[in-house]
């Protein structure tokens, strides 16, 4: 049985898969002929789904008109389809068992059945030229920010912080448990905004953490933006460091949280 975690950021896709882990941008963009043709390098993804035609990252970036990475509320769209897909081709699997997360405020029964139904059942896909048949088994998602704890988890009051390009996930867990009163989603990510003072945005993080948090508390912080968190929470909370593979941290949870559900 394969087991995957998969992050679907709005930067980045994130896999992990017991063995290795790799990630790419979360852009996406037309396909099209091209008078220059390079081949693909690594990162490249020419993608043929459901008869059309994408470049998918590193690619999309380089040679798409029309690339966009989805800032939208929801994450139950096509683009999210085809980015998960397209990162299960390269994991090299057919038959899956797939873990994933939403954010706090969005971990809601509605949200989570429609991304299960989307991504749900049996697809194929060609990725650089290379066709697969994927069948997703099942989908079970949780929680951003709080699946990072279950890559190391312990006991006491923990804190986690995920700083996400749309949106930022703070969650409480004590002993193990999550605190729902303590966590939640601030409106806002490292891309959403017309400032690009990484500084002035974690400060403005750490006035609403301050609101549920204490000073002395130990913070953990995920995503790719994990240093940068950690750095500029630092006057204001004490115990605050990056975690260990912080960009991979919600993959490697969702991972492990996959192990316990099917008892492998």
């Amino acid at each position: 049985m394969n087991i995957i975690g998969g992050d679907f950021g709005r930067k980045n896709v994130k896999i992990f898969t017991g063995q290795k882990m790799f990630h790419f941008s979360s852009v996406v963009g037309e396909a099209r002929e091209r008078n220059l043709d390079n081949g693909y390098f690594r990162g490249d993804l020419e993608v043929e789904f459901e008869s059309e035609k994408y470049y998918v990252g590193d690619l999309a970036e380089r040679e798409s008109d029309f690339r966009r990475y989805m800032m939208t509320k929801h994450k139950h769209h096509d683009d999210t389809k085809l980015l998960a897909l397209t990162a299960l081709h390269q994991a090299d699997v057919t038959e899956v068992r797939l873990i994933t997360g939403l954010p706090v405020t969005s971990h809601k029964e509605e949200n989570k059945k429609k991304l299960k139904q989307l991504l749900q059942g049996r697809h194929e896909i060609v990725v650089n030229g290379e066709k697969k048949t994927i069948i997703i088994m099942s989908v079970d998602v949780t929680v951003e920010g709080g699946a990072a704890f279950w890559s190391k988890p312990q006991d006491g009051l923990i804190r986690v912080v995920d700083g996400g390009s749309k949106t930022i996930n703070y969650v409480t867990l004590n002993n193990r448990r999550y605190v729902d009163r303590e966590s939640g989603t601030l409106d806002f990510g490292f891309e959403t905004n017309k400032s690009t003072n990484d500084k002035q945005l974690v400060a403005r993080v750490a006035g609403e953490l301050g609101k549920k948090w204490e000073a002395e508390d130990v913070i953990w912080t995920v995503g790719g933006k994990a240093s940068v968190l950690a750095d500029y929470l630092q006057p204001y909370f004490e115990n605050v460091a990056p975690m260990p593979n912080a960009l991979y941290a919600n993959a490697m949870g969702y991972y492990k949280m996959g192990r316990v559900i099917y008892n492998v």
